[in-house]
């Protein structure tokens, strides 16, 4: 019963956070943060992103982030002109909980490759803002503001270079897959 109960509120959470990314604001948002060319060149950034991508290298294995609780929230997001993100898989118990850890992001970042398999290309940080009382900060960096998610949110491209910088919301190297039929 607990079981069944989880996967409901699951499908209900992730239905609303994939209207949510779908309907707010991806545009304005990468609007407000398209000159964000910040990139990990302390020795405290590079260290915690080596930590970042050696906890998350399992994730590679599509079907490893699948088992561990990350469930698809949106579908393949892109803007013309600034790149994708990707389809975004997140972990509801990881966002629920207010705890920044670079070893435990809440949300993965895909792209299919030509074969179709999925690829892990970044990682997203995000912390309801309810549960802080001020945005958080990782890799010395301070999380954007989503008003319309009502979060806290940071990108970082850890498994894809970016040439628009490593916290930047958009992937200007990356594209989604052409809809099929």
């Amino acid at each position: 019963m607990k079981n069944q109960t989880n996967k409901k509120l699951t499908i209900i959470f992730s239905s609303f956070l994939a209207v949510a990314f779908l309907a707010f604001g991806f545009v304005r948002a990468a609007e407000a943060h398209e000159g964000d060319d910040a990139n990990c060149e302390t020795k405290e950034c590079r260290a915690t992103l080596t930590a970042a991508k050696r906890a998350t290298a399992k994730y590679h294995n599509f079907q490893t982030a699948l088992d561990e609780g990350f469930v698809r929230l949106s579908p393949c997001v892109s803007v013309p002109g600034l790149g994708a993100m990707g389809f975004h898989y997140g972990n509801f118990g990881r966002i629920m909980n207010p705890n920044v850890d670079a070893a435990q992001p809440e949300v993965l970042l895909y792209i299919p490759g030509e074969d179709g398999e999925m690829r892990l290309v970044g990682l997203e940080y995000v912390v309801p803002a309810p549960l802080v009382s001020s945005a958080p900060t990782l890799f010395g960096q301070t999380y954007h503001f989503s008003p319309e998610r009502n979060s806290y949110e940071l990108h970082v491209w850890a498994w894809r270079n970016n040439p628009s910088g490593i916290f930047a919301p958009f992937n200007s190297k990356l594209e989604c897959p052409a809809p099929t039929n």
